[in-house]
């Protein structure tokens, strides 16, 4: 449960939740109008059935809970770096990131893990 968690059901609702954030603003029409890839790969998940994810959610809180306890380290650190205007932390952690999608896409298919 804990791995699906981590890699299906927790990034269902950070899309949700991000979707959502977007949704929720006064200028949503004019934000989204600027979207691009970046947008739709991270919000595609989004349009699923709430229902179901509903249900899943529930069925695995205890484990999506501690996903989202998990998680608070990594975006706390990115906004750290970002308000103290640390350049070196920021691109740390971000190659850190880009590090671990190429490894994982190789892994998986043999890619660089850029589109």
């Amino acid at each position: 449960d804990r791995s699906y968690a981590a890699v299906s059901h927790f990034p269902h609702m950070l899309s949700a939740a991000y979707m959502a954030g977007i949704a929720g603003r006064a200028a949503a029409g004019e934000i989204t109008s600027y979207a691009g890839t970046g947008f739709r790969d991270m919000t595609r998940i989004a349009a699923s059935s709430p229902e179901m994810w509903r249900d899943i959610g529930l069925a695995n809180r205890e484990t999506l809970l501690a996903e989202f306890a998990a998680f608070r380290a990594p975006l706390d650190a990115l906004e750290a770096a970002l308000r103290d205007g640390d350049a070196q932390k920021l691109e740390a952690l971000l190659a850190v990131a880009a590090w671990a999608r190429r490894s994982w896409a190789a892994r998986r298919d043999g890619s660089d893990g850029v589109e």
